[in-house]
């Protein structure tokens, strides 16, 4: 029965087929599982190196900003430091310059007062100018100048020889050539020294031939102060304005009937470059 042989064969070939596509879908089932597992399995593991790699490099970078984080901390506290210091700095500079203004301003009222003094001890000194050196020769100073003005000077000024308290010549070395140094007197009396003063401004003064200048003895402070109306003095007298030097450094000028007083050249120079009339020259005063 070869038809029933053969139809047995169909059937037994088509169930081995049959079981052949379950095995295969069963192990490709299988596989798909194994390999799932095993991405995912590379998976957490690269997901575990990325992260370890990443804390890696972070690491340096972290540290990095640690110490940079200290660092500003550091220049923070350091800058508030300075700031609390300059602070303190600026506050006590700035009561040492008061400090030094106010010793300034006494100093400079102490120097007025020290100056004034030295010539208020100065008062009954004359400086003569143009006795000849070695005039005096042997004999005492004090005998020679108080000889020199009665004599030059005559009953006229001093009855006779005026007292004298000190006389000497100006502290410098004694000159070769030139001019002589001056002669220091100190009056017994302002009186007399006043009488002198008067007297030689009105009158030419001879001894020996030289014309003698006689000159209040003043400290060299008040000298130069008195000398800076020089210039001013000069354009006055040119145009004929009376005047007057006064103690210690003030410019009396006459004009028009009215005195007007000047503490410092700028001023008279200013009054005096107003003026052009001139009316001829007019002696100096002095005080």
């Amino acid at each position: 029965m070869p038809g029933t042989q053969k139809g047995k064969e169909e059937k037994k070939s088509t169930l081995s087929s049959k079981v052949a596509k379950m095995a295969s879908s069963e192990a490709n089932n299988e596989l798909a599982v194994i390999l799932a597992s095993e991405m995912e399995k590379q998976r957490v593991n690269l997901r575990e190196d990325m992260a370890a790699l990443i804390q890696s490099s972070l690491a340096p970078i972290q540290s990095s900003l640690t110490v940079f984080q200290e660092t500003v901390d550091t220049l923070d506290r350091r800058v508030t430091s300075v700031e609390t210091t300059a602070g303190e700095n600026f506050e006590a500079l700035g009561k040492a310059e008061k400090a030094i203004a106010e010793l300034q301003t006494l100093n400079a009222k102490l120097l007025d007062r020290i100056e004034d003094l030295e010539n208020r001890s100065r008062r009954a000194n004359l400086r003569i100018i143009n006795v000849p050196e070695d005039s005096e020769k042997n004999e005492d100073m004090l005998t020679f100048v108080s000889a020199l003005l009665s004599e030059t000077m005559g009953e006229q000024v001093f009855a006779g020889p005026p007292v004298l308290d000190r006389a000497h010549r100006a502290l410098r070395q004694k000159p070769e050539k030139g001019p002589p140094r001056a002669i220091i007197v100190a009056f017994h009396r302002y009186q007399d020294r006043e009488k002198a003063l008067s007297w030689a401004r009105q009158k030419a003064v001879k001894y020996k031939g030289n014309t003698l200048r006689f000159y209040p003895d003043l400290s060299v402070a008040l000298s130069k102060k008195r000398a800076a109306f020089k210039s001013v003095k000069a354009d006055l007298y040119k145009k004929g304005i009376k005047f007057k030097l006064k103690y210690p450094a003030r410019l009396e000028v006459t004009h028009r009937g009215k005195s007007l007083t000047f503490e410092t050249p700028p001023e008279a120079e200013a009054f005096c470059a107003q003026l052009t009339e001139s009316v001829g020259a007019v002696a100096e005063e002095e005080d």
